[in-house]
């Protein structure tokens, strides 16, 4: 067993939470998962049951801390994903939460244009009236839609202050997911009230916006008897989970950039000035200085999911048989076919999309079937379709916002995939660096845990004594060839057929979901 002291990091993902103990040189000394599933039982709906998000922490702690003393673990990290769940007083939830994937809050999009002036919100939130990303929307359905549940709610909670809640009671949101609410002045790093005032939120229903390494409260008695930790244990505001992924990536300088391939992916990096890409989400960064701009890409790890859960019943019995992992199966089948899948082309647009196009209205397509493709060339299209999408990203932020990017590095379950990992390199014609700790998110949460108790003189020490970079891949030059001929029709194509996606969406969706918002 690795010796102590130790930190705890957690996160709250799109498909499960994740725990990690860590030493203050960041090896793993213990983990542990556990899953809850999305509630989608109609069209456009993207809920959690947030007592899941509890208890599948708490069986995820458990495991993590099995094999360490709980009075060595010197406090507690935790990241999120986005969401908003309604609690009460004892930071219950009041219903399921609603994530940022779900569409329902499309119409209070055009709400907040008509009160607020759209160019006045980008500039004091540095972000863009936009659904699926931010918060607001949501909050303003629950109050139009639901207004029992709104009176009833004691805060609105994002995953990350919802756990945080539950471990100590305190009600607070941090500042880099304080930045995806539209409510919140991302230079002053406070509730910007005359939007509240205008919209009619009052601020008291809102929690407490602190910095992330800021100790906010200790874990109680109920909730250490629950998870085997230590009564008493430091707790910080926690972080989003892109923040918590740029620290494990070692990325914090301006010019670095990473991915994290999760549910969606999030290519990222650090700007020196407060100048914001509307076409990005953009939040605040643990170091004061700088912020962080965000490239949010829904369909990544969900596409590869779905795919999993749709078609691959073989693999994955196969895999469960020998107790291996479902995905190497399917990802060494998409090794097997050619780059380019034989011009089978993926837009994974399956749950709309953000960066760059922002249309939440955006469906998955597979372009240019033919007889002769298998099902090699469609699991590897969409590979690549992914990786299409991360380069639309990173050509926007070249060629628009003159950020010199030479190599990028990659975490999250693609990070252990290398046929993966070598179509992102081939796809970009650049260097990717896979990272050795597939727990990016919950290192970084560890790690601000750690500033927390002063265990590290500052993030960048911390980073060099920590982060440890893994394999290089350099792009094959005849696959990049081929995928420079493909990614402009890629890109194209979306053009042609995006004026039929919200035609689709309003055949499929209840028209209770359009025009008046559909009861859970």
């Amino acid at each position: 067993m690795t010796q102590g002291p130790y930190l705890l990091g957690i996160d709250i993902g799109g498909t499960g939470a994740k725990a990690g103990v860590f030493t203050l040189d960041g090896r793993l000394a213990g983990t542990g998962y556990g899953e809850y599933r999305m509630i989608s039982t109609v069209p456009g709906q993207a809920e959690h049951d947030a007592e899941a998000w509890w208890l599948a922490t708490v069986k995820a702690v458990r495991e993590a801390v099995r094999d360490v003393p709980a009075d060595e673990i010197l406090a507690i990290g935790i990241g999120c994903t986005n969401g908003l769940v309604a609690v009460d007083r004892a930071g219950r939830p009041l219903r399921p939460a609603i994530m940022l994937w779900d569409q329902r809050a499309l119409p209070e999009v055009d709400r907040i244009r008509n009160v607020l002036d759209a160019d006045r919100v980008f500039q004091i939130t540095g972000n863009p009236v936009a659904p699926g990303a931010y918060s607001l929307p949501t909050i303003l359905w629950l109050k139009h839609h639901e207004p029992e549940t709104f009176r009833a709610a004691h805060k609105l909670m994002v995953p990350g202050g919802y756990l945080v809640a539950r471990f100590t009671g305190e009600f607070t949101i941090d500042h880099s997911r304080a930045s995806t609410t539209l409510l919140f002045d991302i230079r002053k790093k406070e509730w910007h009230h005359p939007f509240l005032a205008a919209l009619d939120i009052p601020e008291d229903k809102l929690p407490r916006p602190e910095p992330s390494d800021t100790v906010v409260g200790t874990v109680t008695a109920g909730a250490a008897a629950l998870t085997g930790l230590r009564p008493g244990t430091p707790v910080i505001a926690g972080c989003m989970d892109t923040i918590g992924a740029s620290i494990g990536s070692g990325v914090i300088r301006q010019g670095e950039c990473f991915v994290i391939m999760g549910t969606a992916a999030r290519v990222s990096g650090p700007l020196e000035r407060a100048q914001f890409d509307h076409r990005f989400m953009n939040c605040t960064h643990v170091l004061p200085e700088l912020w962080l701009y965000i490239g949010a890409v829904n369909g990544v790890g969900s596409s590869l999911r779905w795919i999993r859960d749709t078609f691959c019943q073989r693999e994955q019995e196969i895999a469960d048989a020998a107790g291996g992992d479902v995905y190497d199966l399917i990802t060494a089948q998409a090794g097997q076919a050619p780059p380019g899948s034989k011009g089978l082309l993926f837009l994974p647009y399956i749950s709309g999309e953000r960066t760059p196009i922002w249309n939440p209205y955006a469906r998955g397509v597979f372009f240019g079937v033919t007889l002769g493709h298998t099902r090699n060339d469609f699991f590897r299209s969409v590979l690549e379709g992914a990786s299409f999408a991360i380069r639309h990203v990173i050509e926007l932020l070249e060629t628009d916002d003159g950020l010199g990017i030479r190599e990028l590095r990659i975490g999250g379950a693609a990070a252990a995939s290398g046929v993966w990992v070598q179509i992102i390199a081939d796809v970009l014609g650049k260097k990717v660096v896979s990272l050795t700790q597939s727990h990016t998110e919950v290192l970084g949460a560890a790690v601000l845990a750690g500033l927390s108790q002063g265990v590290y003189p500052d993030l960048p020490s911390a980073i060099a004594k920590i982060v440890v970079p893994g394999k290089e891949y350099e792009p094959n030059p005849a696959a990049h060839a081929a995928y420079n001929s493909l990614f402009p029709l890629y890109k194209t194509l979306y053009g042609e057929v995006q004026h039929h996606f919200e035609e689709l969406a309003r055949m499929d969706l209840p028209q209770v979901w359009i025009t008046r918002g559909g009861q859970s």
